[in-house]
């Protein structure tokens, strides 16, 4: 499939689906140009499949919609929970050639980072609800994030956290700062304690002034605390997850740069095998 670039010019009139099934929520919203129009939110443990395709439904019964009426789908592509995300995915390419969508890959980390910085500027508490639908709002954190930062002159890290056990989270860090949005730490698995000990080597000249942890941070309190201690700037963190309507603006920026996926070579960003795979594989070494 191939989209031109007056399908590129226009999408900001075009309606776009985005999902997020990476944690053990499952999340997705409706949107058109800067605008989404509905979110729904639901606590989906290991049963990603129950819950995806309802809430893509009941999202455009609500607009009135039919999938048809879709031109575009931004999934996030992990890294995160191996089934969640491949059942994320599959949906994502199974809509996409379907219909005949603009396919935008995301990375989970990436939306959970956007998410969590612009609750926490807000000073919004976590969502705490297991099932939650949200209706309307603007596309528009990126553009406050860059405005606050701009007016502050502020550095921040902000480190996305998605549980991995044993120590270890799915992570990486973004930083938002008077020069815009980078990612510096791309994402992978990694041993926390040692790897966030390893930034106190940093040149005091190099730190950012604020480092905001996201996320799944519980297990993660203790190195985040010594971090606290002998960090020189101010270390925060936000329990906010992934919601969709951030995968749906990196979505929208990356469509507005023609960034899109081939429906059959996207795949999912698993950085790990599975475990039924690793124990296999270490059985037979």
């Amino acid at each position: 499939m191939t989209h031109t670039d007056t399908d590129r010019q226009d999408e900001d009139q075009q309606w776009m689906m985005a999902v997020d099934t990476s944690t053990a929520y499952m999340t997705a919203s409706l949107s058109k140009g800067g605008v989404w129009v509905g979110e729904v939110t639901s606590r989906a443990e290991r049963n990603h499949s129950l819950y995806v395709v309802p809430a893509l439904q009941e999202l455009l019964d609500e607009a009135g919609l039919r999938a048809r009426d879709l031109g575009g789908f931004a999934i996030g592509v992990g890294p995160g929970s191996y089934t969640g995300v491949r059942i994320g995915v599959t949906v994502a390419k199974t809509f996409a050639w379907t219909h005949e969508l603009a396919l935008l890959g995301v990375s989970s980390l990436e939306a959970m980072a956007l998410g969590g910085s612009y609750f926490s500027m807000q000073g919004q508490p976590p969502d705490r609800e297991d099932t939650v639908m949200v209706r309307g709002g603007e596309l528009h954190a990126m553009d406050a994030l860059l405005q606050h930062v701009a007016n502050t002159g502020e550095t921040m890290w902000i480190v996305p956290m998605i549980e991995a056990r044993r120590g270890q989270a799915f992570t990486a860090v973004y930083e938002v700062s008077p020069a815009g949005w980078r990612c510096i730490f791309a994402d992978a698995i990694r041993l926390i304690e040692p790897w966030i000990e390893s930034w106190l080597l940093t040149e005091k000249a190099e730190r950012p002034h604020r480092v905001l942890f996201a996320g799944e941070t519980a297990l993660h309190q203790q190195a985040i605390d010594r971090l606290n201690e002998a960090w020189d700037g101010i270390v925060e963190k936000t329990e906010h997850g992934i919601r969709a309507r951030f995968i749906a603006e990196l979505g929208r920026l990356r469509w507005k740069r023609g960034e899109l996926e081939h429906v059959h070579a996207l795949v999912p960003n698993y950085t790990q095998l599975a475990e039924a795979e690793a124990k296999l594989l270490a059985k037979k070494s």
